[in-house]
């Protein structure tokens, strides 16, 4: 497993306190770039390679700040052949992870200390959907829940910059209807991405706005009476 690190601002010293982190926790640095900084300082990007348990820890260090000042992390992976959809299972915490850091600009949010914890949290549900390449990569994720016996809330919608273009939104959305619940969601109203839009194209529709968030529902149509193929949360 791959991951891209960022540092926008740091010192040479604090780059080999990083690299000694990283290799202590089982990492491997297969690229390094630097670049001075007007006024000082250096940008940084590696990208470490190591298994999933490896990854984890190294990343469960930059929200806290305690990996040298890395500050930013994403996939280090491009897109990569068809794309297969399943549930989210515990394996796949770490993947979901560099997706949403990498799209946490566009919601706007941010990965902090709690975010793995929130993430192990939906796949736990186990309505939770992720996309995945060909070469087992993470590009997308749908993070549900269910809201009451009867509903599914949506929480979020992630899909990698590298699959942009490959309708996996739109593919992680039809995946979450078959389930046959009505789902939920809501937008921020400083959302980068006209989220609001293409839930409409979903087939969500607006059930209330405050200013800050907007709210949107989808329900499965009306069924002929003794047709049992909605499925319940």
């Amino acid at each position: 497993m791959r991951v891209m690190l960022r540092a926008p601002k740091i010192t040479l010293e604090g780059i080999e306190t990083a690299k000694s982190t990283i290799k202590d926790l089982r990492g491997t640095i297969v690229y390094q770039r630097q670049d001075s900084r007007p006024g000082g300082g250096v940008i940084a990007n590696l990208i470490v390679e190591g298994e999933r348990t490896a990854i984890g820890g190294i990343l469960d260090l930059i929200p806290v700040e305690q990996l040298g000042g890395f500050t930013e992390f994403g996939p280090a992976a491009t897109m990569t052949g068809n794309v297969v959809y399943r549930i989210a299972i515990p394996d796949d915490e770490v993947g979901i992870l560099l997706v949403f850091a990498e799209v946490a600009r566009e919601v706007p949010t941010a990965v902090r200390p709690q975010t793995t914890a929130y993430i192990a949290r939906y796949v736990a549900s186990g309505q939770s959907l992720i996309a995945v390449d060909a070469h087992g990569n993470i590009v997308g994720y749908a993070l549900a829940e269910p809201h009451d016996k009867e509903t599914l809330s949506l929480v979020y919608l992630g899909v990698s910059k590298a699959a942009r273009g490959q309708h996996v939104s739109s593919a992680l959305i039809s995946k979450l209807k078959e389930i046959g619940a009505p789902i939920i969601t809501d937008v921020r109203s400083d959302n980068k991405s006209s989220m609001v839009e293409r839930f409409r194209r979903f087939g969500f529709v607006e059930t209330d706005s405050d200013g800050n968030r907007t709210k949107l529902r989808w329900e499965m149509s009306p069924t002929p009476e003794g047709d049992s193929r909605l499925t319940k949360v």
